[in-house]
């Protein structure tokens, strides 16, 4: 297993883990960053996980045969794949749109979790194992499910290269940040990390004022106006 991230990012990450993904993508958006959000269409097969960690990108395309991958060939791209995971990373998979087999399954996500120590996985494309893979606990967002196997319909050509997933360009070590609500990606090249988290962690505390306020009948002009956050 690799080394982990320095401990400032692992905190951050657990800090964000307390929080919410509209709270940091509204900052984003205050901070003039309106793109950092993918498009809606996950689902969490955890309803309760929130997740945060630096991006591992992987790229899958449709494959450009059906012939089956030699034994050799299949060890050496899980070599290379998992050799370069590291502790606390969630992966992150573009297929460029190709729902016709699965890009992530029971095997990924167990070897990601406990050989590698990932967080989790985010998947614009279509996933497989579902009942297996919860039985593993491992975080995954996917767009769907197919029974279909990768091999001889997507072929893994990329990883640790900027990709765009869901609409966003996503960075090796990017922040990606998932809960119920989607994905919200970091620029860690564009922004203070630990800004963002501070500024997110603000609107959370504002939100639970106003929350408690209006639950005791405080009138909403009034709430926003101590708070101005609704």
């Amino acid at each position: 297993m690799l080394e982990p991230y320095d401990a400032k990012t692992l905190e951050l990450c657990a800090r964000l883990e307390k929080l919410f993904t509209p709270a940091v993508a509204d900052v984003l958006d205050a901070m003039g960053l309106r793109y950092q959000v993918m498009s809606a269409g996950f689902t969490s097969l955890i309803p309760t996980a929130t997740v945060a960690g630096p991006a591992f990108t992987v790229r899958e395309v449709p494959a450009v045969t059906t012939d089956p991958r030699s034994t050799e060939e299949k060890l050496r791209i899980f070599s290379e794949f998992f050799g370069a995971l590291r502790p606390g990373q969630v992966v992150v998979v573009d297929t460029g749109g190709c729902f016709a087999a699965a890009a992530w399954g029971e095997l990924m996500s167990t070897i990601s979790r406990f050989t590698c120590g990932a967080k989790a996985a985010v998947v614009d494309g279509a996933i497989r194992d579902i009942s297996r893979v919860l039985k593993v606990d491992f975080p995954v967002w996917a767009k769907g499910s197919i029974p279909a196997d990768s091999e001889g319909r997507l072929a893994l050509i990329d990883f640790d290269q900027p990709i765009r997933c869901a609409g966003v360009l996503v960075r090796p070590d990017d922040i990606v940040f998932a809960d119920r609500d989607g994905i919200v990606v970091l620029p860690v090249g564009e922004v203070d990390l630990e800004e963002v988290v501070s500024r997110a962690e603000e609107i959370v505390e504002l939100e639970d004022k106003s929350r408690a306020d209006l639950r005791t009948g405080v009138p909403v002009t009034e709430v926003f106006r101590r708070y101005g956050r609704l």
